[in-house]
Formats: structure tokens, C-alpha cells, sequence
């Protein structure tokens, strides 16, 4: 869930740490991908079903198993348990610059093969070509210079490795260009709003719920803004046509 927020990483970072005070039922942080029909591995029980999908939808025939991956902006690390459990990497580390984020998610998920740290998705601390996959989704657009994101992940990526890269955007802003011109190369583009709506619809009771349980009303009002609550802001610029979602597969070249 990522609203768009005043720019500055302490900011971003302070807004994530009160939120995971705020509302800490939530593992995973996104507005979720919904499908006809639901092909998956997840179960259909599974609480936050529609945000594990957009992970599984990210990952899309991306080789994981036996892997070394990154995800820069894991959050609470439940989409990162998700990935470790059912895709079977070497080795999963999230790296995010909420230290609340990381505290819980350490708490929730971490243990051999899984690690967290506190980390700038602009500058990372973590040697050249040290990753087979790098996964960032719904995130970069809190990012103070997105370009510089991108060349770290080239930097951190083993040549031939895959970058698995999902956000929201305003309507007039295509990152696929600043992809290609950091040097990748694009195996696949999908725009996948009307995925994210469908998600957000069916998941709307349950996030609602979540929000109405907080005894701060301003804080609910805002939170419902933010977590993709139908009728509030983020849904209703999704729905409008100002934001679009995009999904891509990237791969730096061998």
C-alpha cells in the first residue's frame, strides 16, 4: 500500500513506521491482482490472497528455485515468506528502509534462507552481481530518484539475472524508456489496472474492517485513503484513469 506521501526517505520511512504501529494485522503491503479464472498456488483461504497474487503474478515464469534473490521495499516480509516458502530460492533477503517494517518482518518470517535488513532501494549496501532475481513491487514511486534505483539493481544483478518490477503510476508517466535506457532488456509489459481494481474490490470487506477497528477516526479516514479502501483516493484515481499499474520483466543482459 503505497499512497504517495510528502518526498524525502525519513518521511517515507517515519509514515511506515507509525503504520506498522497503527495497523500491524497487515504482512503484506500492496493493492493486491485479482485474474478470471484465480490459477494459482495459493490457498483460498489464505487471508491476504489477492496480495499474495501480485507477487506470484510479478514472479511469473522468472526461474526462483534454487536462486539467490533480493526484494528491495519488502515491507512486513509476508510476500517475502510467500516467495521463500513456495518458490524454493537459495537464499531470499529483504531489504527495506522502514525499520518497524524490518522489525516485524523478522519477527513473522525470518529463518534460514530468509534474512531482513534496513536498506535504501538508492543506494544499496550489497556487492556487484551478488543476486540471480531482484523483485521491487509497489514501491518505486515513493523513490526520491527512480533512476538511481535502477542502476542498482543492475548493479547487484549477476549478468543474465531477472528483475521482476510492479507499480502504480500517474497516467503520463512510462518508466518502461528509463528501464531500457539503464540497460535492460524488457522480456514483458503488462498493464494490469483493471487487475488491481478487481483485487481491491474483492478485497475490500477485509481492509475495511481492518481500518474500522482503529479507535483513531481521523487516522482510520486517512489509512482508508491509503490502503486502497473502495471510494477512497487511491481506488478512485485507479478507477478514474489518473494512476495505471504496470507489471515488468527485465532481464540484464549476459
Amino acid at each position: 500500500m503505497s499512497e504517495r506521501t510528502p518526498s524525502g526517505s525519513s518521511r517515507h520511512s517515519d509514515y511506515y513506521d507509525r503504520a506498522a504501529d497503527a495497523v500491524p494485522q497487515f504482512t503484506v503491503l500492496n493493492y493486491g491482482f485479482s485474474s478470471e479464472p484465480e490459477n494459482t498456488v495459493i490457498a483460498a483461504n489464505e487471508p491476504e490472497f489477492y496480495c499474495l497474487r501480485l507477487y506470484e503474478h510479478t514472479l511469473r515464469d522468472t526461474p526462483v528455485e534454487g536462486r539467490d534473490v533480493l526484494e528491495v521495499s519488502c515491507g512486513r516480509g509476508g510476500g517475502a515468506n510467500f516467495v521463500s516458502r513456495t518458490f524454493k530460492p537459495q537464499r531470499y533477503v529483504g531489504v527495506d528502509l522502514s525499520q518497524e517494517n524490518v522489525r516485524l518482518a523478522r519477527e513473522r518470517a525470518a529463518r534460514q534462507g530468509l534474512t531482513f535488513a534496513i536498506g535504501n532501494a538508492e543506494r544499496l549496501d550489497l556487492p556487484d552481481t551478488s543476486f540471480d532475481v531482484v523483485i521491487n513491487i509497489e514501491a518505486s514511486h515513493l523513490y526520491e530518484n527512480r533512476d538511481r534505483f535502477f542502476a542498482e539493481v543492475l548493479r547487484v544483478l549477476r549478468p543474465g539475472g531477472h528483475f521482476c518490477y510492479t507499480d502504480g503510476c500517474w497516467a503520463d508517466d512510462d518508466c518502461t524508456e528509463d528501464l531500457t535506457t539503464a540497460g535492460f532488456e524488457l522480456l514483458q509489459r503488462l498493464e494490469i489496472t483493471s487487475n488491481v481494481l478487481h483485487a481491491l474490490r474483492k478485497d475490500n470487506a477485509r481492509r475495511t474492517a481492518l481500518f474500522d477497528a482503529m479507535k483513531n477516526r481521523d487516522l482510520r479516514e486517512e489509512y482508508k485513503h491509503w490502503g486502497g479502501v473502495v471510494g477512497y483516493r487511491a481506488y478512485n484515481r485507479f478507477e478514474a484513469g489518473q494512476t495505471r499499474y504496470f507489471s515488468h520483466r527485465l532481464r540484464r543482459p549476459g
